[in-house]
């Protein structure tokens, strides 16, 4: 088939197929190349056929089937190079000289100077892949054969256009990291400016206002995390004595008032002991009055000593019983200990019964991560909102850092001590939160990479010192 055109609609498919096979065959771009030049000359007939790519607006021949690209550039490949740029440029395969009687509205002066340098004819085919033109292919036939027709050109077109994507795909792995990012960024870019993607460009322009926005304009920089309200002042009530527990009066929740019964203990041990210690009593007096009859002075002083001794065990009991029922010392709210689930139940002396805060004052424990406490000093102002109430805002001010972090779920925290410099209406002690506090001014997008930052430097440092 050398030199001679084979008819377009005698060709079989399977050889275009085998074409595509070779190509995906071949471990490289270069190899799968020269393969496919090879067999256009041996399969479609042609004397000769050529490849360029074109990146980054040239073209820069890749493989040639009958010539050695390896040395200096020639007069040939600069008019090769000149006829794939001509046909690139237009976007359409171009053909030197045409078919007896057709018409071109395509410019081919590059072709025409490559056919007179060939002598016969040439012909050029653009590669593309979504829309994009990346290669092409040049094939040229000796002086004395016919010309490549419109039905050749066409046939031409369609065994390529099945190999295109496969050349494309080793083109893009052969490059470069930063290179195929920028070939996606410049197809994401031309696809962009298409005429149907006026939505994709309005979204993008709201989205590169908004991070605008983000990076630039100042607005309050808070830090805060979970919080909880306390009294300004909690008492612990522990058992006065050894006991059983008889009446609870109060629960969590419930407000007493300063006096009022809190708990009733049983003290059956007690009421013994002052049984017996009355017995020693009345013992002691008869004693008494018998060595006093008698004029026995020793036996009066002792039975005086051990009376009085008597009767100061049983004031004593007498003092412990009175003790039986826990009273409040202040007016408070019950914040801890259910004892109406308890009663019957032992205590021994010092045993924790209730916890008492006031209801006048409050303070907030705000826990703050150790990232971000280097940000926080007494006098800063926030705000803080409840889970039961999270509507409602209340006004904070620092007070008091706490100097020592403790471990919850996995990280390091602090307590930042504050008060309510607001209203207090529907809080009380035991009501969980979160609170924020202003440390500054700063644009979100500088506030949320700082931290990220910090972490980050955190991380490092964990690991490697």
């Amino acid at each position: 088939m050398m030199g001679s055109q084979a008819d377009p609609s005698s060709r079989d498919p399977a050889a275009a197929l085998d074409m595509v096979a070779r190509v995906l065959a071949a471990g490289s771009l270069s190899a799968a190349a020269h393969g496919l030049v090879t067999a256009l000359c041996s399969e479609a007939g042609y004397d000769r056929a050529s490849i360029g790519l074109h990146r980054r607006g040239r073209t820069v021949l890749l493989a040639c089937s009958h010539a050695d690209l390896s040395g200096h550039a020639s007069e040939w490949t600069q008019q090769l190079v000149g006829a794939m740029d001509e046909a690139i440029e237009q976007g359409v395969s171009l053909a030197c000289p045409a078919a007896p009687g057709a018409r071109s509205p395509w410019i081919v002066l590059e072709h025409a100077v490559l056919q007179r340098a060939v002598g016969g004819a040439v012909a050029t085919v653009p590669l593309g892949v979504a829309g994009l033109p990346f290669a092409a292919v040049c094939v040229e036939r000796r002086e004395g054969g016919p010309p490549i027709g419109m039905a050749e050109l066409q046939s031409l077109e369609q065994m390529l256009v099945l190999v295109a994507p496969a050349l494309h795909w080793m083109d893009q792995a052969g490059q470069p990291v930063h290179r195929r990012l920028w070939s996606q960024w410049v197809s994401a870019w031309n696809a962009l400016r298409q005429p149907g993607r006026r939505g994709a460009r309005r979204a993008l322009l709201a989205g590169a206002l908004v991070l605008l926005a983000l990076a630039g304009v100042p607005l309050d920089h808070t830090v805060g995390g979970r919080a909880r309200i306390e009294g300004g002042m909690q008492r612990v009530v522990s058992a006065p004595t050894d006991g059983f527990v008889k009446i609870a009066h109060v629960r969590p929740g419930d407000r007493v008032l300063a006096g009022a019964p809190l708990v009733d203990l049983v003290e059956g041990d007690l009421a013994l002991e002052r049984e017996r210690w009355r017995s020693q009593v009345a013992q002691h007096e008869n004693a008494y009055a018998s060595a006093m009859a008698k004029s026995d002075r020793v036996g009066a002083s002792t039975s005086m000593a051990r009376m009085g001794e008597a009767q100061a065990q049983l004031a004593l009991i007498e003092d412990q019983l009175a003790r039986g029922r826990v009273t409040a010392p202040f007016d408070a709210l019950v914040v801890q200990g259910d004892l109406s689930q308890s009663v019957g139940a032992p205590v021994r002396q010092g045993d924790t019964l209730l916890t008492l805060a006031t209801t006048d004052r409050f303070r907030v424990i705000v826990e703050v991560d150790e990232i971000d406490i280097a940000r926080v000093r007494a006098g800063l102002s926030g705000q803080m909102s409840v889970s039961s109430l999270p509507w409602e805002r209340h006004p904070l001010v620092v007070e008091r850092i706490t100097p020592l972090a403790r471990a919850v779920e996995g990280r390091n925290i602090f307590e930042v001590e504050a008060r309510l410099s607001g209203a207090a209406d529907g809080l009380r002690p035991g009501l969980l939160g979160r609170a924020e506090l202003m440390v500054g001014r700063m644009p979100l997008l500088w506030a949320w990479g700082q931290h990220a930052l910090e972490r980050l430097r955190l991380v490092y440092w964990s690991w490697f010192g």
